[in-house]
């Protein structure tokens, strides 16, 4: 009777691609751009600046953008199942200036963000259908005064969507035990329909300086601080028999975390090493589930987790002439220790209430990431281009350890087992300006193109296939337009 494998191993782990999607939603919401979270994720996480030679040859400029973003889909016989979009409206501003003996920059971006998710036709357990609408504000200054630069910015996005995730079905066991004691008792105790209502708001804060070391370098320092808040309400109907836990009940699932980013740098713009960084990271994050229970019989808290991870990356920038070769190496290591309860889901003999608990644990992640690419500019009349290639490429190595905590003398096989992917991205992209007196209009494209696949003989599975049926995954494609005009 192995409850535990049932979610990871066994028949019922159709139910992760819904909850793995709903991580990434909320994982492009917090990261303002889908993109950055990906390379996020592969150890290369970005810290904008306003660089020296910005501040002294920047233009003046007021722009505006929108665009569609087809970051997933997925195709069961030809029929489209899953579908995560965004659509995105931006307004930017830059203003140079001259104060006395020093240069000085003011920006200023502003984005509103609706993402889409669907799934109502795929083959999970859970089925949603949400829009979350986001929206994003920064500003950023920076001046210099001969050889020295220094420079801040700051940030603010916020979030909030209603949505409901209704339960196609619910797990089995062969164990006429553990389906009396456990997976029977989940209908009655949260129905069939979740209404649930998410809010997202993150803040940060970027510093960055820079000075001349010599004739042909500067160095420089950059760090960058951002915070978030983020609130899952779950609510749903007990129909069970214990009156004092019938009826509405409400979980807050409260999440909180932290990201921390420090680049040391060497920066030329006379030879051909343009950029020699070393960006050290850290994420964390934390929570606690409230129960919000109505009777002291129940439990006050569902359980609670911490998940960090630390790492650092060198990158490296050349340039000769309209040519960029850029790259880097990346390793973090990954911790994450998360407990799990029901609440109390039923009562034997009437008296004894019914709650079973869980604990994931993997204190042995790692990953090692490659990145290689470059970008070629064009100019040809009134048109200037830049297309690039990036390849990257990550291989993560997880311990994932489980065991269950089980009432009634029901028994579940601890999991305890490798976890190892080797993920490949490419990234194609081309931004073409054509510019006519102050006025500039431009169009990107970028495909990202992941392909990975398990390394490990583990058993644990977070998807599943049915055999004789086509599964086609598509997306990762974003269309931007700008228009901007030139002072």
């Amino acid at each position: 009777m192995s409850i535990i494998r049932t979610f990871f191993v066994g028949k019922s782990h159709r139910l992760f691609p819904t909850l793995l999607s709903i991580l990434v939603i909320a994982t492009t919401v917090l990261a303002g751009q889908w993109q950055e979270s990906v390379y996020s994720l592969s150890g290369f996480p970005k810290i904008h600046t306003i660089s020296f030679a910005e501040v002294n040859s920047s233009a003046c400029f007021i722009a505006a953008s929108a665009g569609y973003d087809d970051i997933y889909r997925k195709k069961i016989t030809s029929k489209t199942a899953l579908t995560l979009a965004e659509q995105s409206n931006e307004l930017r501003l830059q203003w140079p200036f001259h104060i006395g003996r020093t240069n000085q920059i003011v920006t200023a971006k502003a984005t509103r963000n609706i993402s889409y998710f669907n799934n109502l036709d795929d083959q999970t357990n859970l089925v949603s259908r949400c829009r979350i609408i986001n929206t994003f504000f920064s500003t950023g200054w920076a001046l210099t005064f001969g050889v020295g630069h220094f420079g801040g910015s700051f940030e603010s996005s916020r979030s909030s969507t209603p949505f409901t995730i209704d339960i196609i079905s619910f797990p089995q066991s062969e164990d006429s035990r553990t389906n009396k004691y456990f997976f029977d008792l989940l209908e009655p105790t949260f129905g069939r329909e979740l209404i649930n209502t998410l809010s997202l708001e993150k803040s940060g804060f970027s510093l960055y300086a820079s000075t001349c070391l010599n004739r042909r370098y500067r160095i420089g320092i950059s760090m960058r601080y951002a915070d978030f808040d983020s609130d899952c309400r779950i609510n749903y109907i007990n129909s069970g028999q214990k009156a004092a836990l019938a009826g509405q009940r409400r979980i807050d699932f409260p999440i909180n975390g932290v990201d921390k980013f420090y680049r040391f740098s060497l920066l030329s713009d006379q030879t051909f090493l343009k950029d020699l960084s070393i960006t050290f990271f850290s994420d964390k994050f934390n929570y606690v589930i409230d129960n919000n229970r109505p009777d002291i019989t129940d439990l006050k808290t569902l359980g609670q987790g911490d998940v960090g991870r630390s790492g650092s990356a060198i990158n490296f920038i050349t340039d000769k002439q309209n040519m960029e070769i850029f790259g880097g190496l990346s390793l973090a290591t990954y911790d994450l220790d998360v407990s799990l309860n029901t609440p109390v889901i039923g009562f034997q003999w009437g008296i004894i209430p019914i709650s079973h608990a869980a604990t994931i644990d993997i204190s042995r992640g790692s990953s090692f990431s490659q990145q290689i690419g470059l970008n070629h500019k064009f100019i040809f009349k009134n048109f200037q281009s830049q297309m690039g290639l990036t390849y990257t490429h990550t291989l993560y190595n997880f311990w994932i350890k489980g065991g269950a905590d089980l009432m009634l003398g029901l028994e579940s096989v601890p999991l305890d087992y490798p976890f190892t992917y080797s993920l490949h991205l490419l990234d194609l992209h081309v931004e073409t300006e054509w510019r006519r007196g102050p006025f500039g209009l431009a169009y990107t494209f970028q495909q990202l193109i992941p392909a990975g696949r398990r390394l490990d003989a583990s058993p644990i599975r977070f998807t599943k296939k049915t055999p004789g049926v086509e599964y086609i995954n598509r997306g990762g494609q974003r269309h931007h337009f700008n228009l901007g005009y030139y002072f």
